[in-house]
């Protein structure tokens, strides 16, 4: 038969003296948190966020569509001339859904979509879609 030891029950205001003392560890501290747009935030040298098109470098071969793990990129049909876009479609990034994995801009045989350090990337309609021109685009010049 084994012998089962029951754990000794503490008094109920110990649990009450250790919740202060983690409270009054943590008082005298610094915040945490920024003040956003007066100050900076810290961005390492690899963070990526706004995901960037070169129209010209396009070719339109929907590998960016396919490897998208959220199904984020849409290829959508632009009237442009590019002679090396035969078929004149061009990726559409959903931001609502993208996690920003970097799959897309790793599988690009061209190196015509890509990641850049921009991260403020509000918007005050509906959408979070971005079209391929609006992608081609800074994001100061896109219409928000």
């Amino acid at each position: 038969m084994i012998e089962v030891k029951e754990p000794k029950k503490e008094l109920p205001i110990i649990g009450s003296i250790k919740g202060m003392f983690a409270v009054a560890k943590h008082l005298f501290q610094k915040p945490v948190t920024i003040q956003y747009p007066e100050e900076r935030p810290y961005e390492p040298d690899r963070f990526r966020f706004r995901i960037f098109l070169s129209l010209d470098d396009c070719v339109g071969c929907t590998l960016c569509e396919q490897v998208c793990p959220n199904k984020s990129i849409t290829m959508q049909r632009v009237e442009r001339e590019n002679p090396r876009n035969k078929r004149k479609i061009y990726p559409d990034v959903n931001f609502g859904t993208c996690t920003v994995c970097r799959n897309c801009e790793e599988i690009c045989p061209t190196d015509a979509i890509y990641l850049t350090h921009v991260f403020e990337t509000a918007r005050t309609r509906n959408s979070f879609t971005y079209s391929p021109e609006e992608l081609a685009l800074p994001e100061d010049e896109v219409i928000k």
